[in-house]
Order: structure tokens, then C-alpha cells, then sequence
């Protein structure tokens, strides 16, 4: 696209339905606090983190939380950086130790402090890049630590991919999730409709006060409950 040389450029094209997008980023000076997304990789600094987000369900830290925590962090970084990917035709360089996320008082994060360029690749390797360069490192952290299965977080990171590429203009259709997250979200018939669910349980209605994921789930039992 003429004329961009940053995601920076890219700002005032989040218009319309993709100017919710504009919230996940976060330009300039910033009072909320700043987290180095390598930094969450650190078990202390994560300890951290998470005590501060149980405390705000009232609850002691625990896999289930390590899950809806990280549904978070996902959305917050997927989201923008495959937006202004697929916008800008080119993918955002979002290693995981170039990137870091802003988090509320209790340790949420709540946006990404915008990247800085682009890589040489084309948007369409956006995806398989953001899983080589950041998002398996920090899957594998969090599994270490939740005791979680590494699909578990491989779904929820599936569900904001595929999510935000058929949101985007054109719609992608032809959009394969790339590896460890090929399966991770599926369509099937149901009642006459077509449905989108996950593999695998994400575990969030675990957390009190925290809904499942209704037709998503793929917990039969939970979907049909009164």
C-alpha cells in the first residue's frame, strides 16, 4: 500500500468495524503500566501478574485463571497485529521480544503498545510468524506453569486468529490456521445451522462469575444446560 512505511500509518485506516481495534493500541506516553511481553515469560513477573488478576475474582491463582488470563493476552495481541498485517500487506514485526502490553490495576492486559515496523514478508505469512516468534514461546510458558495442556491455549489462540482474519476486509475464506492450531476451531452442522466450536475446552467457566463459551464450547453437557 502506497505511502506506508509503520504500522503507525495504518491508525486511521481501524475505521468503521475495525475501529474497535484502535483501543487494543496503545501510542505515546502511557500511565497504566507497561509489561515486555518477554518479560511474561519470567515466573516471577508472571506470579505477579496473575495473584493480581485472582484477586480480582476473588479466588487464589490457578489453571483455570492461567486460561481466561491468557484469552486476554491473546486477544490483545493477535487481533491488531493480523489487522494491521492484512491492512498493510505486509506482516508487523511482532517477535516476542520486541512487543509489550499494557495491563490494568489488576494485571489484564488491556492493549499492545504499537509496533514499530514491519517485517520483509508478505501479510500472508502474518500468522505463521506470529506463532514461530512469539506465540509458541508463550504458550509453552503458560502450559509449564498452568499444568494445562498446550492445546488448551493453542485453542484460544485459534479462536482471536481465525476470529479477526474473516472480520477483516474480504473475509479471507480461504484462510487455513497454521500449525499447532490447524484444528483447534471447526464448523459443524447443528439444528440446521452452521457453528463455529473449538477442540478443545478452554476451561474460563471454571472461574467464578465467568460464563462458558456457549455454541463455542465443545462441551455438549454445557451447551445444553438449562
Amino acid at each position: 500500500m502506497s505511502g506506508i512505511s509503520s504500522p503507525q500509518d495504518l491508525l486511521q485506516g481501524l475505521s468503521g468495524p475495525l475501529a474497535p481495534i484502535r483501543d487494543r493500541l496503545s501510542c505515546g506516553p502511557e500511565i497504566r503500566r507497561i509489561v515486555p511481553s518477554v518479560d511474561v515469560l519470567e515466573a516471577d513477573t508472571f506470579a505477579v501478574i496473575i495473584q493480581s488478576y485472582a484477586r480480582r475474582f476473588g479466588v487464589e491463582p490457578d489453571r483455570h485463571l492461567v486460561s481466561l488470563w491468557s484469552q486476554k493476552y491473546l486477544a490483545t495481541v493477535i487481533i491488531p497485529v493480523m489487522a494491521l498485517s492484512m491492512i498493510g500487506g505486509r506482516a508487523v514485526k511482532a517477535d516476542i521480544e520486541t512487543i509489550a502490553i499494557v495491563v490494568d490495576e489488576d494485571g489484564e492486559p488491556v492493549a499492545m503498545r504499537l509496533p514499530s515496523s514491519f517485517t520483509a514478508e508478505d501479510a500472508g505469512q502474518a500468522a505463521a510468524l506470529l506463532v514461530s516468534t512469539h506465540l509458541t514461546a508463550l504458550v509453552d510458558a503458560l502450559a509449564h506453569w498452568s499444568g494445562l495442556s498446550r492445546k488448551v491455549f493453542w485453542g484460544n489462540a485459534a479462536h482471536y486468529l481465525e476470529w479477526i482474519v474473516r472480520q477483516l476486509p474480504g473475509g479471507n475464506p480461504g484462510f487455513a490456521l497454521p500449525a499447532p492450531m490447524t484444528d483447534a476451531i471447526r464448523y459443524v452442522e447443528e439444528n440446521g445451522l452452521r457453528v463455529r466450536r473449538r477442540k478443545v475446552c478452554c476451561l474460563r467457566d471454571r472461574v467464578r462469575g465467568i460464563e462458558d463459551c456457549g455454541s463455542l464450547c465443545p462441551d455438549r453437557v454445557k451447551r445444553i444446560k438449562p
